[in-house]
This record gives structure tokens, sequence and C-alpha cells, in this order.
């Protein structure tokens, strides 16, 4: 090397001393970060918007005027709704976890409010009774009325076997009711001689009932 080489230039080519060799490559870990970040991103904001179906956040939300993300600037107007998305992660990853225990209070609510549905079935079908008149209309354009059950019946029946209500498991049908054993009452303060004949009496074969005669 004569000379008037330069430092860091060895026969027309630069040499890249440590500390620049530690900031390139320093940028460049930042720069591939920043562009997995991005990538990553991107990605989930496609998902969001094409495969789960989150609404965005409009004027014609009922509950726009009180939700905390809208008020507190945290979402704008045409943003995905920010509770929907909350849920969906939190059911998203109860699952993925195995931890659906963390979601018996969203079923508990999910429940009770299709309970309400049915009280308001019940409600339409008392106000405009059992049998109702529909609108039909023939081939030819013809109107007619046609008489049916109220369509509200079938409907929180439907609810019903959706919550698992079965009125028979709770004896309330009168084919279960007539199944089901007598009621025993049994009164606080008697001795539990007096319980056990109370129970011999009233479910005792005839041959209980002969002896205890005798």
């Amino acid at each position: 090397m004569s000379d008037e080489t330069l430092p860091g230039e060895l026969d027309n080519e630069f040499v890249t001393v440590a500390g620049d060799y530690d900031k390139q490559m320093s940028t460049a870990i930042a720069k591939a970060a920043e562009s997995q970040v991005a990538a990553k991103v991107k990605r989930t904001r496609t998902y969001m918007t094409s495969e789960i179906p989150v609404r965005p956040c409009t004027e014609d939300c009922p509950i726009r005027d009180r939700c905390k993300d809208f008020l507190n600037g945290r979402v704008e107007d045409g943003d995905l709704c920010k509770p929907e998305l909350r849920q969906i992660k939190k059911w998203q990853v109860a699952f993925r976890k195995g931890e659906l225990d963390k979601l018996k209070d969203d079923v508990g609510a999910v429940a009770g409010s299709m309970a309400v549905q049915v009280n308001r079935l019940l409600d339409a079908v008392n106000k405009d009774g059992v049998i109702v008149e529909t609108v039909k209309y023939t081939n030819t354009g013809q109107k007619y009325f046609e008489k049916m059950a109220h369509p509200a019946l079938q409907q929180a029946a439907n609810l019903l076997k959706t919550l698992g209500i079965d009125l028979q498991e709770f004896l309330m049908t009168p084919k279960s009711a007539r199944g089901a054993p007598p009621p025993v009452q049994v009164n606080i303060g008697i001795s539990a001689e007096e319980v056990h004949a109370r129970f011999a009496a009233r479910f005792g074969t005839g041959d209980t009932e002969r002896a205890d005669d005798s």
C-alpha cells in the first residue's frame, strides 16, 4: 500500500471499519423488523376485514353515544368496531388455551338475552292471539286470508330448544307430572321415626301396609 492510498481504501476497494459495520447491521435489522411488523399488520387488517364479520363504527350504531372507545377517540368513524374485535380476540384466546370457563359470563349473557326474547315472543302471542290471519295470494294475484298459528310460537319453541330447556325434565308437562313420584311433605321438628313412617305409608307395598294394620 503506497503512501497516497487513502485510509480505508485498498486497491480501489473500501474497507468497512467495525463501527460502521455494526451501525449498518443495526440499521438493516431495524428495517427488517419494521417490514415484518408492517406485513403482519397488513395481514391482520386483511383478515379482520375479509374473514371476520366486524361492523364499522357508524352513526347508526345503537350504542355509539355511550361507547367508551368512540367517546375517548380510540376509534373514529369508519374504523372497525373495537368492542367486537376485543370480543372475538377473547374467544379466540379462550379456545386456543382451552380456558372455556372464562366465557361463562358471555354465554350466560347470551342465554339471558335469548330468554328475554322468548318472553317478548310470548307477549306478542298474547297480544295478537294464538291464531292470526295472514295475507296470501293466488297464482293469478288474487288476495285471500289464511288462518294459522302465530309464528312467534314456533320461534319461541326454537329458542327454548337452543337454550336446552326441556319442560318435561322440570316436570312441567302433564305427562311428566303424572309419571313423577308423589310428593312427601316433611315438617321440621318431627322425629325421625315419624319421617320413616310417612315414607313407608306413601311408598310402601301392600304387604307392608297389611303388616302395619295387624
